[in-house]
């Protein structure tokens, strides 16, 4: 009875060293998203990013929306959004950032000016 836990803690072991975990990055468009021949251009403050519209997953395929300049973006991904892997199999996932709300316009209360 005792093989079989260790063969089992083994093998769950094994399986948890194996899977591959997400990577969540959040990026900063400096321009429009803009489709080319055959990609999906993401001109991010770190460079442009190239992705092959035919090999990204259809569910990542249908969040990409008409990003707009200045637009804080969360990729998840498998290898990291600025891994240059020749595709777009690796993304799993693109949406609008979470934004932290304004403490300013939540309450409806304007912050008072201080001058130093």
């Amino acid at each position: 009875m005792k093989t079989m836990q260790h063969i089992g803690i083994g093998l769950l072991g094994l399986i948890l060293c194996t899977t591959a975990i997400a990577k969540t990055e959040q990026i900063t468009l400096k321009g429009n998203v803009y489709y080319g021949e055959e990609s999906v251009v993401f001109p991010t403050t770190k460079g442009e990013v190239f992705l092959n519209s035919y090999a990204l997953p259809a569910q990542v395929a249908k969040q990409i929306k008409p990003f707009k300049k200045g637009q804080c973006l969360e990729i998840q991904s498998k290898n990291g959004f600025f891994n240059d892997t020749g595709d777009g199999q690796y993304i799993q996932s693109i949406r609008p950032c979470k934004q932290a709300a304004n403490k300013s316009t939540s309450s409806g209360l304007s912050l008072p000016k201080v001058k130093s």
